[in-house]
């Protein structure tokens, strides 16, 4: 036990060290670890939004179809232990501490400076091996070209959505987005991506796939098989999510005699999911992350298909830093305009690698666009605690924004248990 909190505090401190584009450390460690040559598939998925959905969506598939398989995604929302997911359930603390042993003893040997994601993924691929896995799914942290998840030798690369983030670091065209994403992939190996209408993006995109590959990691450089998805403009995420994955299992070798399962639904945590409150009966949270202008568009659009909105609700919004609040907010603003809520609460993620934005900021901001708010609390869970309160006849709480704040609702509704945090297809 001891021994176990010692790691984990110094995974805690890798936090200090930020976030650091590049491939060295992380290939470096990788050879140092001693790891043999992979005896699993991998699928790589990189894109503004919507990869973690793709990558929840293939684990779905892979556990309908009896398929062992590991998936590695970001950020958690309550524990570290969700980023490694065996069959779609958190890995246990035990086998966890086990993989960060194992990296801990490397670093001590070897004197390479971490960060915590690439440390977590470094403890993904030791478990990968320890597991005897068949497949394994690798969400990127930021970008693709120079992502820690890039070193692996992923058999299929897969690019969702694109839209302009992360601009101060991976360029402030979609062009040059679409370039940094489509690094991903692999000479000789299939990309899947979904088309895209700028036609600058898409040239960026088949230059890449043309000279896929890195020298510097010892990968050969030649051309990938590049294969455009065609997604309509009025697709859900879920959709788009369902036809990516859909494309890339038909290059996996263990579902070549397996028809992709029909998956009508799916509960990835965080997202869209649906939490019954613990003390009002007849109300239900939904959490759904929404963590840019792109993502909150598409969130709203997903929601339109619902038709729950004719009852009472209530609004909980939370956000990290945005360049542009306003671009974020307008959807969302658009969206209570057509289906008022009964109480807009604002409140501050906690924990994330980002700070919460400050309730007065938010309600700055959405009083500009037209929307007024009802309470304000700094404290998720001070938020959850009075909405369970309210004597109003409301049928649901839609908590959207950061994905931080969703982990923050479940843990403050007594929902983080692995059952609650595992991903699961429903039909």
């Amino acid at each position: 036990m001891v021994a176990s909190n010692a790691w984990r505090s110094w995974l805690e401190d890798t936090k200090k060290r930020g976030m650091a584009l590049g491939l060295a450390n992380t290939q470096q460690a990788l050879f140092e670890l001693k790891l043999p040559s992979p005896n699993f598939e991998t699928v790589h998925v990189a894109g503004s939004n919507g990869k973690g959905t793709t990558v929840a969506t293939l684990s779905a598939a892979l556990s309908a179809c009896n398929v062992d398989h590991l998936a590695f995604t970001s950020p958690h929302l309550v524990r570290v232990e969700e980023r490694i997911r065996i069959n779609g359930r958190p890995v246990s603390s035990a086998r966890f501490d086990e993989g960060l042993r194992r990296v801990h003893e490397m670093v001590e040997r070897t004197g390479i400076h971490l960060t915590f994601f690439e440390t977590t993924f470094l403890v993904a691929m030791v478990i990968a091996d320890l597991e005897t896995v068949q497949v394994v799914l690798l969400e990127t942290g930021l970008g693709g070209r120079l992502d820690a998840t890039r070193v692996a030798g992923a058999d299929i690369a897969v690019v969702t959505a694109l839209s302009l983030e992360h601009t101060e670091i991976l360029g402030e065209t979609l062009e040059a987005i679409a370039g940094e994403k489509a690094a991903i992939a692999r000479p000789g190996r299939p990309l899947i991506v979904r088309d895209v209408s700028d036609s600058k993006a898409r040239r960026r995109i088949e230059e890449v796939a043309h000279n896929a590959g890195f020298q510097d990691i010892d990968e050969a450089v030649g051309p990938a098989r590049l294969q455009w998805v065609d997604i309509g403009a009025e697709a859900t995420y879920f959709e788009e999510a369902r036809t990516l994955a859909s494309a890339a299992w038909s290059h996996l070798s263990c579902a070549e005699k397996a028809l992709f399962p029909s998956i009508r639904a799916l509960r990835w945590p965080g997202r869209m999911q649906e939490v019954p409150s613990p003390s009002r009966n007849g109300l239900t949270y939904l959490l759904e992350g929404a963590h840019n202008p792109s993502g909150m568009e598409s969130s709203c659009a997903q929601l339109r298909q619902e038709t729950r909105w004719d009852e009472p609700w209530c609004l909980l919004l939370g956000s990290t830093p945005q360049s542009n609040m306003e671009a974020m907010l307008r959807p969302l603003v658009d969206f209570c305009t057509l289906h008022p809520p009964v109480a807009v609460v604002v409140t501050e993620p906690q924990f994330g690698r980002y700070p919460g934005v400050p309730c007065d900021d938010i309600v700055t901001a959405l009083l500009g666009a037209g929307l007024e708010t009802t309470a304000k609390f700094s404290l998720p869970e001070d938020a959850v605690e009075w909405l369970e309160m309210q004597d109003d006849e409301a049928k649901t709480v839609l908590s959207i924004g950061s994905l931080y704040l969703q982990g923050n609702v479940l843990k403050a509704l007594g929902a983080d248990t692995d059952e609650g945090l595992t991903i699961v297809a429903k039909e």
